[in-house]
């Protein structure tokens, strides 16, 4: 690692894009950080390249920078993973819920750079029905983003933003990520 790696966190609630923005950051050539959850795997998941799926007995809470629970399942990210990227990319990115960004800023604080994503509440009800998402579900998940504070920018963010555009999203976040690492890398939009 040096001092100019940098790992983009995206965080945001369910349907404000963060995943279509990390596809977009990853075709641009910044490769995106893999999890490691208990779940089985869905249909053309690829082990390694969406998730590394293990069972519970194989893991060791002490190799993770964090953990989380959702459904029962257990989602987190090593920190091999994080230390093995960032020996051969200089930039890399992953989503993470709060907790993990505020975990990731513990660890490895000069590196990271936590990006807080935000839509409406009537705009995540559309991307997640346009992703085929029942209503029961929507209603779930819009009643657990309100309980989790989802829905409010995280304390760690060094930039909010409404995602309108991905194309744009993925724009600002790439400038700020090249600015010099001695600046300030905060840029906080309205």
């Amino acid at each position: 690692m040096t001092n100019d790696n940098r790992i983009i966190v995206l965080v945001g609630p369910s349907g404000s894009g963060k995943t279509t923005v990390g596809e977009l950051l990853t075709k641009k050539g910044i490769p995106k950080l893999v999890t490691t959850t208990t779940r089985q795997p869905r249909e053309g998941e690829i082990d390694g390249v969406d998730y590394y799926f293990r069972k519970v007995e194989e893991l060791d809470s002490d190799d993770f920078i964090e953990q989380t629970v959702y459904n029962q399942t257990l989602y987190g990210l090593t920190k091999k993973e994080v230390t093995e990227a960032l020996k051969n990319k200089r930039v890399v990115h992953v989503s993470l819920d709060k907790n993990g960004a505020r975990a990731m800023k513990e660890t490895f604080p000069k590196e990271t750079v936590v990006v807080f994503i935000y839509v409406s509440t009537e705009e995540m009800k559309k991307r997640m029905r346009n992703r085929g998402d029942s209503e029961q579900k929507i209603c779930e998940r819009l009643s657990f983003s309100r309980q989790t504070d989802e829905l409010k920018p995280v304390e760690e963010a060094d930039l909010i933003i409404e995602n309108k555009s991905v194309e744009d999203t993925v724009d600002k976040i790439l400038s700020l990520i090249s600015k010099k690492s001695d600046q300030p890398m905060t840029e906080n939009e309205d």
